[in-house]
């Protein structure tokens, strides 16, 4: 009789055990997947919601000497970031939300440089300059039913140049050039229809922003920014990250066309155009990449619509990349210029770095050196050494 109780006892015991571990396994295939890869990844099991999220920071240290000025020595949290980004409710609803916490000096005016004097005016900033407060960066939704079309809403950069998408943790210098600063738009508030077509073969941007900036609303203005950009992937993959980190064994070549109408509520372009100006914006960019070996460069016009005065900017910017120790160690070479408005002064940028990449983009120590041709004024040449560490974690 006991041994029959123990019998009983013990199928009982196993059965609960069984039950149980199909519970557990159940439950298990229930439950989101959580791991870490370059941030913190929640997946929901049916792959409906997910959530990335990573911080980010850009320590730099910059050193210029300036002619006829005192130098300067600065340390600055150039970029401080926390950025959520996935789906919800389904794959094709994506989410992104970026908080800036950056401590750095603002650029709140512009040396405008005739052929005989140089006066110091107003200046719109393009990118918000922070003292540690909270700056919103980047929160929209993008519905992408299919890889042909999709729509985004909200506040992201204007898909315009090149070096402004590519996000600044994925730069193969310390920031962007002088040109992109003064010819690009940075982020603004608006909508997106974007897609690829012709079996990846073709990508383009139709998009409608409020037209004057981060975080800013033109209430009372009529005029938008309206514009598109069209890429072509003529062979490899259109990525949007400099340098080779990754030393790709295919080579890649894609092209990048854009143009923007807009009339802004502030002057913009070193305050070369005045505010509430028709202007269109055109740009051409070219990117190739191939076992380490990193290629870029950009042509950007700028037009009024009035005829006195009548006023046209150009930009240029090229710069190169090559890892002489494949993966980890890259050295580079870039220059620019701004060739404003015939009865201004030409802006010049020359240089050429070092980086070091620990893991990619996520780890990377980077210094650089540029000659500056008449930013500051006439006939000024001023001389720039920054280093810096970017850490995405």
């Amino acid at each position: 009789m006991k041994s029959n109780k123990k019998m009983i006892a013990a199928v009982v015991l196993a059965t609960l055990s069984i039950l149980g571990s199909q519970v557990v396994r159940a439950e298990d295939a229930d439950a989101p997947k959580v791991y870490y890869k370059d941030g913190l990844h929640i997946d929901a099991a049916d792959g409906n919601n997910s959530l990335l999220l990573n911080g980010r920071f850009q320590g730099r240290y910059t050193y210029t000497s300036l002619e006829k000025a005192s130098n300067t020595n600065t340390f600055a949290v150039q970029r401080g970031e926390i950025r959520l980004e996935g789906n919800v409710y389904k794959k094709q609803f994506k989410y992104a939300f970026e908080m800036g916490f950056a401590t750095r000096a603002a650029a709140t005016t512009a040396t405008v440089c005739t052929n005989a004097a140089c006066t110091t005016t107003a200046a719109a900033v393009t990118t918000p300059s922070t003292t540690g407060l909270p700056l919103l960066n980047d929160y929209y939704l993008d519905w992408v039913p299919t890889d042909a079309i999709g729509v985004k809403v909200g506040q992201f950069k204007v898909p315009y140049l090149y070096t402004e998408l590519v996000s600044a943790m994925k730069q193969e210098y310390p920031d962007r050039s002088l040109i992109n600063d003064n010819l690009t738009f940075g982020r603004d508030i608006g909508a997106n229809v974007h897609g690829s077509l012709l079996n990846y073969h073709l990508n383009y941007n139709a998009f409608v922003m409020n037209g004057d900036g981060q975080n800013v609303l033109n209430a009372g203005q009529r005029a938008l920014l309206i514009g598109t950009r069209i890429e072509v992937p003529i062979f490899g993959a259109y990525k949007y990250a400099e340098s080779d980190v990754d030393y790709t064994e295919e080579p890649s070549l894609g092209v990048g066309l854009g143009y923007v109408f807009n009339k802004r509520n502030s002057a913009f372009e070193a305050s070369s155009i005045a505010a509430k100006t028709n202007a269109s914006h055109g740009t051409l960019d070219v990117v190739y990449r191939s076992h380490g070996l990193y290629l870029q460069g950009a042509g950007m016009v700028s037009r009024t619509h009035q005829k006195s005065p009548s006023i046209t900017n150009w930009g240029y910017s090229a710069q190169a990349g090559y890892f002489i120790l494949p993966k980890r160690f890259e050295v580079t070479a870039r220059a620019g210029g701004l060739i404003l408005n015939k009865a201004l002064v030409n802006q010049y940028e020359y240089g050429a770095g070092l980086g070091y990449y620990f893991n990619k983009h996520n780890l990377k120590l980077q210094m650089d050196y540029a000659l500056l041709q008449n930013v500051r004024g006439l006939n000024l040449n001023d001389h720039r050494v920054r280093t810096q560490v970017t850490v995405v974690f």
